[in-house]
């Protein structure tokens, strides 16, 4: 098929089948609300393109280029493009599925609304490149470069980064839910107001990060170091924090709801107005920490340090505390009130109902 072919075929609404256009010049070209299937692009050169509503399926476009093209509304679905340049190319409210792109080229890409599902990004190469109000679900995203990319408002799942590099990335409401970071060092980076739900963080180095107003909701930290992190606001219910390093942090008014924190550094940590309710933390170390007006009701923290912490008003309603060490701790607290423990075994469920014969 030549390109005229092509160009009539789309101005005509009429679906491309089986064009081979491999290494051909497309460079500025214009394409809208065409169709073309199970066609070949291979190392065609697409630079400074313009396509706008077009559908690609099944369609291969290894080793081609897309450098400075645009493309608006497009969709590539079950697509081959192996080893292809998009340096500079802007996407916009697009869609990928089921395609590879391995090894591609996407540095200073700008990605606007775009969306990215199944797709193989394997050794891709996005350094500097911009994202926001986009989503990448489910990709292999082994080896893939993000150094320098500026992500805002992005989602992430179901993806392995453990060998992902992100030197210098700047991040801002991202949300990387059920992603495995296991043993990553993510010194230098800003997660404030990431979601991090059910993320795996084992032995992640996380050490003076900003966290602010974050969300690790049922993530695993366990041996993570998060000393030194600003945190606050951030919630970690049901988190698994055991052994993990949280020394001279900043937690003021985190949530620890059912979290996990045996064995835990907490020693001169910031945790004023945090919530500990029904946290475990046996054996952990909360030695001159500020705990000033914190909820630790029904807390398991047996076998605690808490010498030379400060206590304000801290509430240890029906807390286990046996074992603790409370030497040279300064301050109020507020211990188990019997009739509200009483009241709390209340459970109307198991209450049968008297009916009187009448």
């Amino acid at each position: 098929m030549s390109i005229d072919l092509l160009l009539q075929s789309i101005a005509h609404s009429f679906p491309v089948r089986e064009a081979d256009l491999d290494g051909q010049m497309l460079s500025g070209l214009r394409l809208n609300d065409g169709v073309v299937l199970s066609s070949s692009f291979c190392n065609s050169n697409f630079t400074g393109a313009r396509l706008t509503g077009m559908l690609f399926q099944d369609c291969d476009f290894s080793g081609a280029s897309f450098a400075d093209a645009c493309l608006e509304k497009c969709m590539f679905v079950s697509c081959r493009a192996g080893g292809s340049n998009w340096r500079r190319a802007r996407f916009a409210q697009s869609t990928c599925i089921s395609s590879d792109f391995g090894h591609s080229d996407f540095s200073e890409t700008k990605l606007v609304q775009t969306t990215a599902m199944r797709c193989v990004l394997a050794h891709a190469v996005l350094r500097g490149a911009t994202l926001s109000q986009s989503a990448i679900m489910e990709c292999v995203l082994s080896d893939i470069v993000l150094d320098g990319a500026t992500l805002a408002n992005v989602v992430i799942t179901r993806a392995d980064l453990r060998s992902a590099q992100f030197a210098g990335m700047r991040c801002d409401t991202i949300l990387f839910s059920e992603c495995d970071l296991s043993e990553r060092d993510l010194t230098g980076l800003t997660l404030a107001r990431a979601n991090l739900s059910g993320a795996k963080l084992d032995h992640t180095n996380l050490s003076g990060v900003d966290l602010s107003a974050s969300v690790l909701t049922g993530a695993s930290l366990m041996g993570a170091d998060l000393s030194g992190v600003t945190a606050p606001n951030t919630l970690f219910v049901r988190a698994d924090l055991r052994a993990a390093r949280l020394c001279n942090a900043n937690l003021t008014q985190c949530v620890f709801v059912d979290a996990r924190l045996d064995g835990c550094d907490l020693s001169g940590t910031k945790l004023g107005m945090a919530v500990l309710t029904r946290a475990s933390a046996k054996s952990a170390s909360f030695a001159a920490a500020d705990m000033s007006h914190a909820l630790m009701h029904h807390a398991k923290i047996n076998g605690s340090d808490f010498s030379g912490s400060r206590f304000l008003r801290t509430d240890l309603h029906c807390a286990s505390t046996e074992g603790c060490l409370f030497t040279a701790q300064h301050g109020s607290a507020l211990h188990t009130v019997p009739e509200r423990a009483v009241a709390e075994l209340y459970d109307p469920s198991r209450i049968i109902p008297f009916h009187r014969a009448c």
